[in-house]
C-alpha cells in the first residue's frame, strides 16, 4: 500500500471500484470540496459553542474559525499511509482500513484472517453522508469459514439508501434452546453444524428530509445442518433443542431455508454510518416469507431498532453518548430454528457483547445498549467506550417426540426474563478520514466474559 492520491486523474479510478463492490451507481463528480471548507471555515468564532450553533456539532473552532472536527493522528499515520491532504476528503477517495485478525472469539475460537472497512463519499460532504463496506474473511480453530460483506451506501445528496447483509458460511455454533428463562440459562450446549448463504439487500428512497422509503429481499439457505452429540437411540436419549423444535414444527432438521420480500421505512439523519457524532437511525421492515419464493414454511417477521447518538463536548466531538433499540420477531407463521432472532445476528454481528454468538435466541427478540464513547488522548489516536446492554428472548411452549424420544418447551413471555452485559474498550484510531476505529472490548455477562476485537464501532 503507499499514499492515497487525491488527485482528479486518479480519483475516478477507486470511485469505479467500490461503487462496483458497493452495488451504488457511478455520479459525476460534484463540486471542489476545498470550497466547501473554505466557506465553513470564513465563520469567525471565540469558543466550539459559537460553530455548533452557527453550523452544525462537529464544527470545532481553531484559531478564532471554524472547521470540521479532524483527529490529528491515526494508525495509518503512524506507518506512513494516511491520506496527505487533511480535512474531509473530497468524494470518491478511498478510505481504507484494513487489518489482519489473528486473535480470539468466544464464539470462534481462535482465528485468522482479514477484516476491514472501506469508506468512501459518494458526494459532497456537505450533503453526503459517507458510504462504508465492511468485509471479513476468517478462518478459526473451530473448522469454520466465515465471508461476509455488510455495505451502508448513500449516493450524492443522500437520495438513495443501500442496506446489504452477504455471507457464506461452513460453520458451527452453539445451541441452548429457545428464550431467556431457566430452560435455557441451565441447558447444557449442543454444538450444531451447518453452511449458511445469506443474501439481504434493500434499496431505499429518500422522500422526504431524512425519511425513506424502500424495498428488499431477505434469503437465508442454512444446509447440512447436523446436531452434534445427539443420540436418539440410547435409553436416556440426548436430544438437540434445534431438531425438536424442527420436528415439532415440520422443519426438514436438517435443510432450512427462509425467503422473503420485504418493505422497509428508514429515518437516517446520522452524520456517519462509520462513528456518528450526532443523529438519529430509525427503522421498520415488515418480511413477508411465502413457500413460492422458497421458504420453508409461511411466515411473516417484523424488525424494528432505533438510534441516537447525543453530543457532549462541543471541543470533542467524538465524545458522545449512543443509545440502540433493537426488535426482531415472527409475526405469523413459523419459521426455521436457526433463522430465529438470536443474539450477534444481526447485520453486522454486533448485539450481546458478553455472549458468545447464538446464545440466546428465540421467536422475539428485544435489546437495548448504552455506550459512553470518549477521546483518551488529545491527538486522537487512543478512544474508550463504557457500555452496557441487556437483552431478553419470547419463546412458544411446544412439544416434540419421537421413537423412545421426547422433548418440551418452556413458554417465556418476551420481558419475563432479562439477561445484562456490560463491560470496557478501548479504540484505536485506524483512518481518521473515514472515523475507522480498532475497537477491543471486554464484555462481561452472566456466567459469560469474552474479549471482542473489531474494525468500526458496534452501533
Amino acid at each position: 500500500m503507499g499514499t492515497i492520491t487525491t488527485d482528479r486523474v486518479k480519483r475516478p479510478l477507486a470511485a469505479l471500484l467500490l461503487v462496483a463492490a458497493l452495488g451504488a451507481p457511478a455520479a459525476a463528480l460534484p463540486d471542489d470540496p476545498a470550497a466547501e471548507a473554505a466557506s465553513e471555515a470564513a465563520v469567525p468564532c471565540t469558543c466550539s459553542a459559537d460553530c455548533v450553533r452557527q453550523i452544525h456539532y462537529g464544527s470545532v473552532c481553531v484559531e478564532k474559525r471554524c472547521q470540521p472536527y479532524d483527529d490529528s493522528w491515526s494508525l495509518l499515520d503512524w506507518v506512513g499511509l494516511a491520506r496527505e491532504a487533511k480535512g474531509t476528503p473530497p468524494p470518491f477517495v478511498l478510505l481504507p482500513a484494513i487489518l489482519p485478525a489473528i486473535g480470539y472469539n468466544p464464539a470462534m475460537g481462535a482465528l485468522f484472517g482479514v477484516t476491514g472497512t472501506l469508506g468512501m463519499y459518494l458526494g459532497p460532504a456537505t450533503t453526503t453522508t459517507i458510504s462504508n463496506m465492511q468485509a471479513v474473511a476468517l478462518y478459526s480453530t473451530m473448522n469454520q469459514l466465515t465471508i461476509q460483506v455488510s455495505t451502508t451506501v448513500l449516493t450524492a445528496r443522500n437520495e438513495w439508501e443501500l442496506q446489504g447483509d452477504w455471507r457464506f458460511l461452513l460453520f458451527n455454533q452453539k445451541s441452548y434452546g429457545l428464550g431467556t428463562g431457566p430452560q435455557a440459562m441451565s441447558a447444557v450446549a449442543f454444538v450444531e453444524d451447518f453452511n449458511l448463504v445469506r443474501l439481504h439487500e434493500t434499496v431505499l428512497r429518500n422522500v422526504w428530509a431524512d425519511l425513506y422509503l424502500g424495498l428488499g429481499y431477505r434469503l437465508d439457505a442454512y444446509y447440512g445442518v447436523q446436531a452434534k452429540a445427539m443420540d436418539l437411540d440410547s435409553p436416556s436419549p440426548v436430544v438437540d433443542p434445534g431438531y425438536a423444535y424442527s420436528v415439532a414444527y415440520g422443519f426438514n432438521p436438517g435443510q432450512q431455508v427462509l425467503s422473503g420480500a420485504s418493505l422497509a421505512v428508514l429515518y437516517d439523519s446520522r452524520d456517519s454510518t462509520i462513528d456518528p457524532y450526532r443523529g438519529i437511525y430509525g427503522s421498520a421492515t415488515f418480511t413477508v416469507n411465502p413457500t413460492w419464493l422458497g421458504s420453508s414454511l409461511a411466515s411473516t417477521g417484523m424488525e424494528a431498532q432505533f438510534r441516537a447518538y447525543v453530543p457532549l463536548s462541543d471541543d470533542v466531538p467524538r465524545n458522545v453518548l449512543g443509545f440502540w433499540l433493537f426488535y426482531r420477531g415472527i409475526s405469523s407463521g413459523a419459521a426455521p430454528y436457526l433463522t430465529l432472532p438470536s443474539i450477534g445476528w444481526d447485520q453486522k454481528n454486533r448485539t450481546g457483547r458478553g455472549y458468545v454468538q447464538g446464545r440466546w435466541r428465540g421467536t422475539q427478540e428485544l435489546y437495548g445498549e448504552v455506550e459512553w464513547r470518549f477521546r483518551i488522548t488529545n491527538n486522537g489516536l487512543l478512544g474508550g467506550v463504557v457500555f452496557a446492554n441487556a437483552e431478553t428472548f419470547a419463546s412458544p411452549a411446544f412439544q416434540a417426540t419421537g421413537p423412545g424420544w421426547s422433548y418440551g418447551s418452556e413458554k417465556v413471555g418476551l420481558m419475563q426474563f432479562i439477561r445484562p452485559a456490560g463491560g470496557v474498550g478501548l479504540r484505536f484510531m485506524m483512518n481518521r478520514d473515514s472515523r475507522t476505529n480498532v475497537s477491543l472490548d471486554f464484555a462481561l455477562g452472566e456466567s459469560s466474559f469474552g474479549v471482542w476485537f473489531n474494525a468500526g464501532e458496534y452501533f
